[in-house]
């Protein structure tokens, strides 16, 4: 069976994260989204690939190309604009064959899911195949209403207290190539995809569910990839792993599952606490602590005195006694000395973060900074909770940033704030010796009340 992948949105809701690079393209522990996609559904038996591709489609294009060297055939489509999945699928009518797999490109998933629908698919003499999890945000996803195996109605996204079950759809769908005569039927919208479905269900073709209760994470939203971080740790470091060529000093102390790339060097008193993931070539500097499922990329240096906790870096990164902590930050940044994210309100409520102009609740009450590619900060300068920055811009010395940056911005501290006054010369070896004398005053009294 085929498998089509949808991997041409623009991806704004995860911003600043995909201005640059396609959203499924982005990496953790080494890996590119998509490609976890692929090795999944490789794994459930599928190696016929079609990747409907856009933004930046020639970094998928190029990274996979015909997919020979991961084991599997890959061609590809290309969707012009952004206008939703039953838009990209239609990009791929002359290659699929009569029933093929429909998956997003960075979705996360277990093979048993795959393995379960083609079991139901062949059990159930099924025209479609949904597949469904329970969920208590009922509201943030299309929910199915089910008699039996059988789906009778999609709601996108009900109000609280009217859904139809806490089953929500989730992404990965067996279809029928009779499916485009019905997006040909329908509006182009947001739903158009679900609607399409729903009028296919209306005309009595057997459109039937499979439940699903391993994990599954969809790439929505930056801080989504946390969740998924966690998950593929969970799968691939599940022990120490210290590749050959890694240069580990005798006094760095390696605690839990830490895996540790070739051609690291973890220096003196540095602390590495599992689960963890360090990169290829990554010096890791003195007196440093990494923890708490961090995500280290390739080329990095975490300079002396630097803490990372429950962050995701990528590659050729460049920090010197920093904080990081719940943060995401893309390839290429640079953080001077003393550049702290703040990670909590103090009201420790829930932080939020402006997604296309509304206010959207990230559901964690620990989240700081997440930074697109080629960002620098300057010395002792301070992010506070969830503020994105855009690509290419610099937050200067000493700003203290509250709002979101757009990409190719800078940010500077006005020097007209700045008060300038003489000062008289002070002589200052005359103030160092008076204070001698006093402390050596002090010293004696202590040696006589002995």
């Amino acid at each position: 069976m085929q498998t089509v992948i949808l991997a041409g949105g623009i991806g704004n809701r995860v911003f600043p994260l995909a201005v640059n690079t396609p959203k499924p393209m982005f990496k953790l522990l080494g890996k590119p989204l998509i490609l976890y996609v692929i090795e999944t559904m490789k794994e459930a038996g599928l190696n016929d690939f079609i990747i409907v591709t856009g933004h930046n489609s020639e970094k998928i294009k190029d990274f996979f190309e015909d997919g020979k060297k991961f084991g599997v055939s890959i061609e590809y489509t290309y969707q012009k604009e952004a206008l939703g999945q039953a838009n990209a699928l239609e990009t791929t009518k002359e290659l699929v064959e009569d029933c093929f797999f429909t998956v997003n490109a960075d979705d996360v998933f277990e093979s048993s899911l795959i393995k379960g629908m083609i079991k139901h698919y062949n059990n159930a003499n099924s025209d479609i195949v949904l597949s469904c999890k329970p969920v208590k945000d009922t509201w943030k996803w299309g929910i199915i209403k089910l008699d039996g195996e059988k789906v009778k109605k999609i709601v996108e996204k009900p109000p609280k207290g009217v859904e139809p079950s806490n089953l929500a759809v989730i992404g990965a769908y067996i279809l029928t190539k009779n499916i485009f005569k019905y997006f040909k039927k329908t509006p182009v919208s947001d739903h158009q995809y679900e609607d399409a479905i729903q009028r296919f269900i209306d005309d009595k073709n057997n459109v039937t569910a499979y439940r699903y209760n391993g994990f599954f994470t969809a790439y929505k939203y930056p801080w989504d990839l946390f969740a998924i971080n966690k998950y593929l740790m969970s799968k691939h470091v599940k022990e120490t792993i210290i590749e050959e060529d890694a240069d580990i000093s005798e006094r760095a102390q390696i605690e839990g599952a830490v895996w540790i790339r070739k051609g690291t060097k973890i220096l003196e008193n540095t602390s590495i606490k599992g689960p963890c993931y360090i990169g290829l070539n990554t010096i890791i500097g003195n007196n440093c602590l990494v923890w708490n499922n961090s995500s280290i990329g390739n080329n990095c240096v975490v300079g002396y005195a630097s803490e990372i906790k429950h962050s995701i870096i990528g590659d050729d990164c460049w920090f010197h006694t920093n904080y990081i902590g719940d943060s995401i930050i893309s390839d290429d940044c640079s953080l001077g000395a003393r550049t702290v994210t703040a990670n909590l309100r103090f009201d420790e409520k829930n932080i939020t973060s402006k997604i296309n102009n509304k206010e959207v609740d990230s559901g964690l009450f620990k989240l700081g900074a997440i930074m697109g590619d080629s960002c620098k900060t300057g010395i002792n300068s301070c992010i506070m909770p969830g503020v994105k920055i855009g690509p290419n811009s610099i937050v200067g010395p000493n700003v203290c940033l509250y709002d979101d940056l757009e990409p190719n911005q800078i940010i500077l501290v006005n020097k007209n704030s700045y008060m300038k006054k003489e000062v008289k010369t002070i002589d200052s070896h005359v103030t160092r010796s008076e204070l001698m004398k006093r402390l050596n005053k002090y010293k004696n009294l202590k040696e006589r009340l002995k």
